[in-house]
């Protein structure tokens, strides 16, 4: 609910939202936990939910995986798809997770603030 008080929408359609978010990620019935109370990947869904609470068309990831275990991970990846495709939200990962970037539609390489190549993830093996 934080960012939708910071964007002046934390009403009764507000707070449904948030709760159908929570509830997309699998979390609706952890709504009233304290972050203390949940695991890391629950922690980072909840991010996700968060983070499209207020229905932005990209959400920037840094390490969004970095916390968790691999199995947590995948679903994690799953998830942004998954959101991506029902929310048309664009997820802009930034990982050193080779694994994670293999889950994507697309990768950009990096080094030393230099693009140096620009894939499709299919062809990173």
């Amino acid at each position: 609910m934080l960012p939708l008080n910071y964007a002046g929408r934390a009403d009764r359609d507000g707070a449904q939202h948030a709760i159908a978010l929570l509830d997309e990620v699998g979390l609706a019935g952890r709504a009233r936990h304290r972050p203390d109370q949940l695991s890391g990947g629950q922690q980072q869904r909840v991010a996700i939910a968060r983070a499209l609470v207020n229905r932005p068309s990209v959400v920037f990831a840094d390490e969004p995986t970095g916390p968790v275990d691999s199995e947590t991970s995948t679903q994690l990846a799953e998830t942004m798809r998954r959101m991506n495709r029902e929310h048309g939200t664009t997820f802009l990962i930034v990982t050193h997770d080779l694994d994670l970037a293999a889950q994507t539609d697309r990768i950009v390489r990096l080094r030393d603030g230099q693009v140096i190549a620009d894939e499709a993830a299919a062809a990173v093996a």
